[in-house]
């Protein structure tokens, strides 16, 4: 419901009606040929085919990974994309592919920089949510007025008796001096009970996590966090960025190489 809510926001930014909407659903969810009978469906299409998700080929659609998510909506993200056909038997045959075929189809080299561009906004946004948060957790909450007046008089007063209490002893009046420094130091421990009353408690802070951006707090257990790393969003973005550093460990090549066969259901580029 939650998932639906945001698509129609989406859809209803960029124009669209409930019925192309829903469509949209549907296509996403059981496919474009959803309504044609099985005997009448065609073979598979080729590894070129334009409604076939490319990225997802290579192992690694973030159109299938953040679909359903806060990053659907990313500027990098096109919209078509997340309509696109996922078929797992053209994706074992793009596997089974050698590596010199893949290359050059160039899509690995096309996913490259897609995830490039998609780890760079998230760590921009990263940052600036870690700069936010690291400002409120050093914020420490001000002594309010009145009890800061009642610490600045009792204060004056300490320092007023015990002044009295040494001039008097200066002047051989024993038992005044006495009196005065015992009433200084009832005051001062009074004064020292409200100072420690008035320091704010250790407040709730709340910190970033690096790979996918979601936020966590000190005061959550273990469990809490467990649920965080186990959860749609970080899978989706350690996933993204694993598979970053493996094709960076590689730099495959852009398209342009001769020969490549249409695959799958044997089409042409």
């Amino acid at each position: 419901w939650q998932r639906l809510q945001r698509t129609l926001r989406v859809s209803a930014q960029m124009g669209k009606t409930p019925h192309e909407l829903m469509r949209e659903q549907m296509d996403e969810l059981m496919g474009k040929a959803r309504d044609v009978p099985l005997e009448e469906r065609e073979a598979l299409p080729s590894f070129s085919d334009p409604s076939i998700d490319r990225f997802h080929l290579c192992g690694c659609s973030p159109y299938e990974l953040l679909k359903g998510t806060k990053f659907e909506t990313m500027p990098q993200l096109q919209r078509d994309g997340f309509l696109k056909e996922r078929s797992e038997a053209l994706r074992v045959q793009w596997e089974a592919l050698p590596q010199e075929e893949k290359d050059k189809y160039g899509y690995e080299r096309e996913l490259m920089l897609l995830l490039e561009l998609l780890v760079d906004e998230q760590d921009r946004r990263i940052a600036k949510a870690k700069e936010r948060y690291e400002r409120e957790n050093a914020l420490v909450p001000p002594i309010p007025a009145e009890t800061q007046a009642e610490i600045d008089r009792l204060r004056g007063e300490v320092k007023e008796l015990q002044a009295q209490s040494e001039a008097l002893g200066e002047q051989g009046e024993v038992d005044e001096s006495m009196t005065a420094f015992r009433k200084a130091e009832a005051l001062q421990l009074q004064l020292q009970e409200i100072e420690r009353k008035a320091q704010p408690l250790a407040g709730k802070k709340q910190f970033v996590d690096e790979v996918s951006g979601l936020v966590w707090s000190s005061t959550d257990n273990e469990s809490r966090i467990e649920d965080l790393h186990s959860g749609k969003m970080y899978k989706a973005w350690k996933a993204i960025r694993d598979k970053l550093q493996e094709l960076r460990s590689r730099n495959p090549p852009a398209a342009g190489g001769a020969g490549a066969s249409g695959g799958g259901g044997g089409g042409d580029r």
